[in-house]
């Protein structure tokens, strides 16, 4: 029986974890919505973009300009004939593409600028990939044309392997019972972005796509999250057309809507669908897109236990990387189970997945297949992949005859024996002798024989320098990361092998396999080694998934793209040097890591540091010499500080933190109760020892926030405006000038800095923004001492003084246009904000209350160190670093041109609102 329009029966999101871990799994449609918060707009906003391109192009101007405002191209809008206000912009999207983008190449920029490669896919996107690698969904359609869920496949490693299905022709690559994760543009990708964005394209979908998916939507429960409906394609071809197909859809459509419009009605289309299929419509609340998919599904199926589970392929195309490629040759007796179990239920408990104690084989073989390891080509019959036999074969592993280490030390025999033993073979060569090994066994095998060979070439000696100290000539950590990267990347198709040169002075990998295109595409025909020690992180891809997806679970490897960054920092911080990158033909991938330059005594084993490119740098940590020992707290009926200021009606209330119906400070208030009238009762206060708080269960956060308060209110009091929610504080500028200069004595004598700069707007004589040089602040304990971490940054402003610029993306920005200073400048900026601190004092000083004079006498007494903590480093190891500030005018042009298009748009915060939340 059909349901009357606006009586649809709900749902809730525990409802769609239940369809998820039970068969038949759900088919997930997806749209505009579900992108909004990863930086593609939504058709409303796509539309006002749309306007403003053509306007610019049809005025000579940069769709870039900053300078464009709505009131250029809004009353030419107006003008329009096709545009009436009446209608909501949204529907007029496919209208505006065909009016406004009417030349192919035209559209074409447009939609390739609106979804470039610099968008990140948000948490919601990489959750979807979670739960699209433990198979509870295995077919996600697609009304968009970005590239989010394949980003945030590359971002998670997961799943191992997508087939994106983006035209007709690639629907060979469909199946019905998918084995591997599918996605389906239903209106094209942006490699095809004439496909379906006209208003005569939108009103039909493809007939073979259509053929295809109707199956799909017939026998599966179908979600549907950020999609609003409007389109004659998808809600007539898929959905109302099949009503009598899908036996009025059987299995039940979930309609996903926020729950803020969870009573309004829906949209003329959806709603005729839910009036057809009656009770087997759902309209669903959400809060988002990135809450439903991350925080209650993922999230919540992870740490509920349920496991991930996988179909055995009935069909369909062989489409898969070279180590998802089953083995039917092999056995999974071949197989270390034992090991498998280890290394699995390490990664089970990575992921909050549900794991034995002790060896299971049903559960070993299950986790197995969902994680490619294993697979059933025909039959019922397991059989390992190409990663599992690489990973666990109990022997040497046969899927990949290049799969071993060549390794090969030359140098003095002396210096051979000394790490290798006198027992060890050598190959007396005319200058040199050799010493040649082949690392063979599965992989983790390889990895502990490597670590173990590296291990006796980094020697131990003592370094004599300003303190003398045990050090080696390699980093081990530099060492895991070449060897790791090594093993995980390398092409194991071919029949050659990974070679490893070791010389008294360096060690060198030479891997099979280039860079994968994933890398590629990332780099901007830049050089990878010039990308990373430029500070780009996160550049990654990945030609063996299920292989590092086993090293990530078991902590060999990180997801972060970090490896190579690290490999770096790391050997550069020991005094070394390393380059890196694919060969010119991309065949092959090498590293080369130099060890520390000092000459070691071989009698003494001891060696006289190398000063010559040693700079002494500050770190950015001060010790706090002298903690509170004592924080009171009393009850409270209010939920935040806010409140608890608001309901004291004028009555003194010290700085602290209300937390589970209890208000905690670091201001006596025993003695303030005795001394003000208060809004506390006097029974209900309580005093607890430091170290007594810190066992509490959310004790440290307290003290942290308390201790943060303190060193925010000292910045306050010494003239500073406070943005409470960053932990940060700036200078204004002065009443009567645009520009702000102070003195202070610098390390070694006195010097001037300019703390506000005024940024004037490019085309005239009007202020644009304000930028401040800002000090961010943090508190962490250092085993059983707490310190204060300095981070110098910027912060901009609208007006000089407290108005932020309040759009989130300045957050990144404040990091990037921090990140340009080189580091002399951060030594500096770090000299700088000390003397700021210390405001005259030496050796110790004390923070400043910043409270009312009533309650100062009561405040607690924190001193700090005035030094901060030191370190030795390699300057050279800087170069680079040095090159990419030398070049950087560029990035801090276009830095500018984002921060002044952000001002313009006008957006702020208001400090006074962060200072009431404070209690002031």
């Amino acid at each position: 029986m059909a349901t009357s329009a606006g009586s649809e029966a709900t749902a809730v999101p525990g409802r769609l974890r239940s369809l998820l871990v039970k068969q038949p799994e759900p088919v997930l449609l997806i749209g505009a919505g579900a992108s909004i918060s990863s930086g593609i707009p939504a058709a409303a906003a796509a539309v006002e973009q749309i306007v403003r391109w053509r306007w610019c192009l049809d005025n000579n101007r940069s769709h870039k300009d900053p300078t464009v405002r709505p009131g250029d191209y809004k009353p030419w809008m107006n003008t329009l004939s096709w545009y009436s206000d009446s209608v909501p912009l949204a529907d007029l999207y496919p209208v505006a593409v065909r009016n406004l983008l009417n030349v192919a190449n035209d559209r074409r920029s447009f939609f390739e600028d609106m979804i470039n490669p610099e968008v990140q896919p948000n948490v919601g996107y990489r959750a979807l990939a979670n739960i699209l690698h433990a198979g509870w969904v295995r077919t996600v359609l697609t009304a968009n044309f970005d590239e989010c869920v394949q980003r945030a496949s590359i971002i998670q490693n997961r799943p191992h392997h997508l087939v994106s299905i983006k035209t007709p022709s690639d629907l060979i690559r469909f199946s019905s019972a998918p084995e591997n994760p599918q996605l389906v543009y239903l209106h094209g990708s942006v490699e095809h972005l004439t496909d379906r964005n006209l208003d005569t394209d939108v009103q039909d979908l493809d007939a073979e796509i259509v053929d295809r998916v109707k199956p799909l939507l017939r026998d599966h429960p179908v979600i549907v999250i950020g999609y609003r409906g409007a389109e004659p394609s998808i809600m007539r071809r898929l959905f109302l057309d099949n009503v009598d197909y899908a036996n009025r859809f059987y299995n039940g459509i979930y309609w996903c809507v926020l729950d803020r419009e969870i009573d309004l009605p829906l949209p003329p289309m959806v709603a005729e669908l839910a009036a057809r299929i009656g009770g087997n419509f759902n309209k669903v609340g959400i809060r988002h897109f990135d809450d439903l998919l991350d925080r209650e599904l993922w999230h919540r199926l992870s740490t509920e236990g349920h496991q991930p589970t996988r179909q055995p392929s009935r069909g369909g195309p062989i489409d898969v990387p070279f180590d998802m490629r089953v083995q039917e040759q092999d056995s999974v007796d071949d197989l270390d189970l034992v090991l498998l179990f280890t290394r699995l239920r390490e990664y089970a408990l990575v992921l909050s997945i549900a794991a034995p104690d002790a060896f299971d084989r049903e559960w070993t073989l299950s986790l197995a297949e969902t994680f490619h390891l294993i697979g059933k080509p025909t039959g019922n019959e397991f059989h390992p992949t190409v990663a599992g036999n690489l990973l666990f074969s109990k022997g040497e592993p046969t899927a990949s005859p290049g799969a071993h280490v060549r390794l090969r030390a030359k140098g003095p025999e002396r210096w051979l024996r000394q790490c290798f033993g006198d027992d060890a073979d050598f190959l007396p060569q005319e200058d040199d002798s050799v010493y040649e090994v082949d690392i063979r066994g599965n992989l983790w095998s390889q990895l502990d024989q490597l670590t173990e060979i590296l291990s006796l070439v980094n020697r131990q000696f003592r370094l004599k320098q300003e303190v003398s100290r045990q050090a080696r000539s390699y980093n081990p950590l530099a060492l895991k990361e070449m060897i790791v990267n090594a093993l995980v990347h390398r092409n194991y198709e071919t029949d050659e092998a990974v070679e490893i040169e070791i010389t008294p002075a360096s060690i060198q990998t030479v891997s099979p396999g280039g860079l994968v295109d994933a890398v590629v595409a990332q780099m901007y025909d830049s050089e990878l080694e010039a990308l990373i020690k430029s500070g780009r992180r996160s550049i990654k891809g990945y030609r063996n998934s299920v292989i590092s997806d086993l090293f990530y679970g078991g902590g060999q490897m990180d997801h972060t793209g970090s490896g190579l960054s690290d490999m770096w920092r790391e050997t550069v911080n020991n005094n070394g040097d390393v380059t890196f990158g694919p060969t010119n033909s991309n065949t092959r991938f090498e590293v080369a890591i130099r060890a520390r330059q000092e000459a070691v005594d071989e009698i003494t084993n001891t060696a006289v540091a190398d000063e010559s490119q040693v700079t002494r740098y500050s770190s950015n940590i001060l010790p706090i010499s002298a903690m509170p020992e004592w924080v009171w707290h009393a009850g409270t009926t209010a939920g935040t500080n806010k409140g608890l200021y608001h309901s004291a009606s004028g009555l003194p209330v010290p700085p602290g933190l209300v937390q589970d119906g209890r208000f905690y400070t670091l201001f006596d208030l025993e003695e303030l109760a005795d001394g003000l009238v208060t809004p506390f009762d006097v029974g209900d206060i309580e005093a607890m020892r430091v170290d007594e708080l810190l066992l509490l269960p959310n004790g440290t956060n307290i003290l942290i926030h308390l201790l943060q308060d303190a060193v925010l209110r000292h910045c306050r009091a010494l003239g500073m405006q406070v943005d409470w929610s960053r932990k940060r504080a700036h200078f204004p500028r002065y009443e009567d000038g645009d520009e702000r200069r102070v003195t202070y004595q610098a390390r070694y004598k006195r010097a001037t800095r300019t703390v506000v700069k005024v940024r004037m707007r490019r085309d005239s004589d009007e202020v644009s923004y304000y930028e401040h040089k800002a000090l961010s602040v943090t508190i962490l304990p250092a085993g059983e001492e707490w310190c204060l971490i300095l981070s110098p940054g910027y912060a901009f402003t609208r007006n000089g003084f407290g108005k932020l610029i309040g759009n989130e993306k300045i957050n990144s920005l404040s990091t990037r246009r921090a990140a340009k200073d080189f580091n002399a400048s951060v030594h500096n900026d770090l000299t700088f904000w000390l003397a700021m601190l210390i405001e005259g004092q030496s050796g110790l000083f004390s923070l400043l209350p910043d409270v009312s004079s009533e309650l100062e006498p009561y405040a607690p007494n924190i001193v700090i160190s005035d030094q901060l903590v030191g370190a030795s480093l390699n300057s050279s190891a800087f170069d680079d670093l040095a090159i990419s500030q030398a070049i950087a005018d560029d990035e801090m042009d276009e830095l500018d041109t984002e921060l002044m298009k952000l001002a313009d748009m006008d957006e702020v915060e208001n400090p006074d609102d962060n200072e009431t939340d404070q209690g002031v």
